[in-house]
C-alpha cells in the first residue's frame, strides 16, 4: 500500500511540473493547460478501468464499469474539491499577506462556468436518457463525443497565455531556463506510467480488501476504486493550489470531470447495458447537485474554501451511510 502511494505522490510532482511546462511551451493558459492537459493525463486510471472490465467481461464488469464512471466525478467534485477548499483556507491563513488580499480561489469566471456547464449538461442527460432503448444510448454517445470535442475547442480558443515560466523542470540536471520539448515528454511519460502504475496497485490491493468484506461490486466502483483513480487529480490540485497556481488546480479537477461526463460517459451508454440500480441514481443524483452547487458558487470565478469544503458533504454523507448498510450487511 505504501509503495503504490509512494508512486502516486512522487509521480503526482512529476506530473504537475511537466504538464505547466507543456502548457507553457504550446502557449496556453492555465486554465486550458489544467483543463485539458492535466485533465487528460491524470484520468488515465480511471478510464482504463471500465475499458479492462468490459473487456474482460466477467460478471461484475457491468458493475465496476458504471460504478467507475459515476462514483469518479462524484468523488472529485465531492471529495477533492473539499480538500482543494481545506488547502485555499491553510494557504491564506499560512500567508495573510500573500498578492491575494482576499482568501479563497480564483479563477476566471468563464472557466468555471465552460467546465462545470458542460459536464452538466453531459452527466444529466446520461442519467436520463437510462430508461431508453439501446439506439438512444448509442446516439447519445456519440453526442457526448462531439460536446467533448466543442468543449476542447472553446477552451483552447478562451485560453491567454500567462507568460510567466513555470519553476525549472525536474529531471534537468543543468536547470536550463526552457528544457527541450524531448525531456518535458520524457517527464511526462514517466510521470503518467508512475500514476497508473501506483493507481492500479492501489486498486487491487483496495479490491482484495473489498472483496475480503464482501463489499458489493457495484459499492466497490461507486466507493473504492475512485479513492485510488481520482488520487492524482486531487493531489495535483492540492499542489498547484499551494504554489498559487488556482487556474491550474480548478482545471485539473473540473477538467477532469468533464472528461468523465463526455469519455467516460460515452463508453458507459455505448458499451453497457446501462442500467442504473438505487443506489447508483442516487449516487447520480447528489453528483448533479454538487456540480451545480459548485457552479453557483463559482459564477463569480471566486470562492472562500469554507464554500469549496461544503462539496465534500454530500460525498461523505453518502459514502458513511453506503459502508455502514454494507457493514451491517455483511454482520449478518
Amino acid at each position: 500500500m505504501a509503495a503504490s502511494i509512494l508512486a502516486i505522490v512522487i509521480g503526482a510532482e512529476l506530473f504537475t511540473n511537466a504538464v505547466e511546462w507543456a502548457g507553457h511551451l504550446l502557449g496556453l493558459g492555465t486554465g486550458a493547460t489544467g483543463s485539458l492537459l492535466a485533465a487528460l493525463g491524470t484520468s488515465l486510471p480511471e478510464t482504463i478501468v471500465p475499458i479492462v472490465a468490459i473487456i474482460v467481461g466477467k460478471p461484475q464488469s457491468t458493475a465496476i464499469a458504471t460504478g467507475a464512471v459515476l462514483g469518479s466525478s462524484f468523488m472529485l467534485l465531492g471529495l477533492g474539491v473539499g480538500i482543494t477548499g481545506i488547502v485555499v483556507t491553510l494557504r491564506h491563513h499560512k500567508s495573510p499577506s500573500a498578492p491575494n488580499p482576499s482568501p479563497g480561489l480564483k479563477i476566471p469566471a468563464s472557466q468555471g462556468r465552460r467546465d462545470l456547464g458542460v459536464f452538466l449538461a453531459a452527466f444529466s442527460v446520461s442519467l436520463l436518457i437510462v430508461p431508453f432503448p439501446f439506439a438512444v444510448h448509442f446516439a447519445w454517445g456519440i453526442c457526448l463525443i462531439i460536446l467533448y470535442s466543442v468543449y476542447v475547442i472553446a477552451t483552447l480558443k478562451g485560453s491567454t497565455p500567462s507568460g510567466k515560466a513555470p519553476e525549472p523542470l525536474h529531471i534537468t540536471f543543468h536547470k536550463k531556463p526552457i528544457p527541450h520539448w524531448s525531456l518535458v515528454t520524457l517527464q511526462l511519460v514517466v510521470a503518467t506510467a508512475m500514476l497508473i502504475a501506483g493507481s492500479d496497485l492501489f486498486v487491487t490491493q483496495i479490491g482484495r480488501a473489498a472483496t475480503g468484506i464482501h463489499i458489493n461490486p457495484l459499492l466497490l466502483a461507486l466507493v473504492v476504486i475512485p479513492l485510488a483513480t481520482e488520487f492524482p487529480e486531487t493531489l495535483n490540485s492540492v499542489l498547484w493550489v499551494r504554489s498559487g497556481a488556482d487556474s491550474l488546480a480548478f482545471g485539473n479537477v473540473a477538467g477532469s470531470a468533464t472528461f468523465q461526463g463526455c469519455i467516460l460517459g460515452f463508453i458507459a451508454v455505448s458499451f453497457t447495458p446501462w442500467r442504473l440500480p438505487p443506489v447508483a441514481v442516487i449516487s447520480a443524483g447528489l453528483t448533479i447537485l454538487t456540480a451545480a452547487y459548485l457552479l453557483f458558487i463559482l459564477r463569480n470565478g471566486h470562492s472562500k474554501g469554507i464554500y469549496l469544503l461544503l462539496a465534500a458533504l454530500p460525498w461523505t454523507l453518502f459514502v458513511s451511510l453506503e459502508m455502514s448498510l454494507a457493514a451491517i450487511g455483511t454482520s449478518h
